[in-house]
């Protein structure tokens, strides 16, 4: 019997050393990724500003009538800071979302 209990044992303390080792090699990603010279701070960057889009928001803005607006443009989407009459902020956002072609996040307020 004790013996039975000692095999029991030995065949335990050995899976669970191999199933430790294993641990030690599960991740490789960001190890590897440091090698190459890429870090995850690298491939969460923030989005590059749009000038073009920034450019043809501001035209249509200007061309709709409705100034006192800031617009920043990046390639994810369009923000809109400023402060426009009560009845103009729908309009902004609606000529924003048409000419950027993009979504837009109104930062706007209302006079």
């Amino acid at each position: 019997m004790k013996i039975r209990v000692l095999t029991v044992l030995s065949l335990s303390a050995f899976l669970l050393l191999v199933g430790c080792r294993g641990a030690a090699n599960t991740n490789t990603t960001n190890g590897n990724m440091m090698m190459n010279g890429n870090s995850m701070a690298n491939s969460m960057t923030a989005p590059m500003t749009d000038s073009a889009t920034k450019a043809t928001v501001e035209s249509a803005l200007a061309k709709a009538g409705i100034t006192g607006v800031t617009v920043d443009a990046t390639t994810t989407g369009v923000t809109l800071r400023g402060t426009v009459a009560k009845d103009k902020m729908g309009e902004a956002v609606r000529v924003a979302q048409e000419s950027g072609k993009k979504a837009v996040k109104n930062e706007l307020t209302e006079k």
